[in-house]
């Protein structure tokens, strides 16, 4: 059940109400709700032509709404109230609407039924390599082109090829000493 509240809205509303060049203008507007309610709040929204209109109980709001909606206000402009409505009982918000179809983005939280982990090999680390830069510690290599590993039957060879330095201060290109 959808329940009222004690304010409405008022729509629609002509400038001489929300502009008014004449304060009596708006005190004529603010009379028609007072008779309803001697602590009525009216909250003029006139960038949206609108003004939202509290009274004191739910029962003064609807009793308005039923008499003065549609009421005309001068020969261009009739009054349009609405209700301001709250979602079923004692919500205070929106419920979400029901979901149909949800389209998940993340990968899911368990992996699919049957999925087995990959046993990955232990790392290969060739010795030959390791040594032959250890070799090579704290020497200046530029310019040069140094076979690391040579060329076997099935393996290709390692070869270091280092650019020229132009500045002898470059320490780029010595490689460091390998602690062992």
């Amino acid at each position: 059940a959808v329940v009222s509240t004690q304010s409405t809205g008022a729509t629609r509303l002509p400038l001489w109400i929300l502009q008014p060049q004449d304060v009596s203008d708006r005190e004529v507007f603010e009379t028609l709700f007072s008779v309803y309610d001697n602590d009525v709040q009216i909250h003029y929204v006139p960038s949206l032509a609108r003004a939202r209109i509290t009274f004191s109980s739910i029962e003064c709001a609807e009793a308005c709404k039923k008499e003065l909606n549609g009421v005309e206000l001068d020969q261009n402009c009739r009054l349009c109230l609405q209700y301001t409505y709250l979602g079923a009982g004692d919500k205070q918000q929106l419920d979400l609407p029901a979901s149909t179809k949800q389209f998940l983005i993340s990968p899911p939280s368990s992996p699919p039924v049957g999925w087995e982990p990959v046993v990955e090999m232990e790392p290969h680390v060739d010795e030959n390599l390791i040594e032959a830069i250890r070799k090579l510690g704290g020497k200046d290599l530029s310019g040069e082109e140094l076979m690391l590993i040579p060329q076997e039957e099935e393996k290709p060879a390692v070869t270091l090829k280092m650019s020229k330095s132009e500045n002898k201060e470059n320490s780029e290109n010595i490689v460091p000493p390998v602690n062992s």
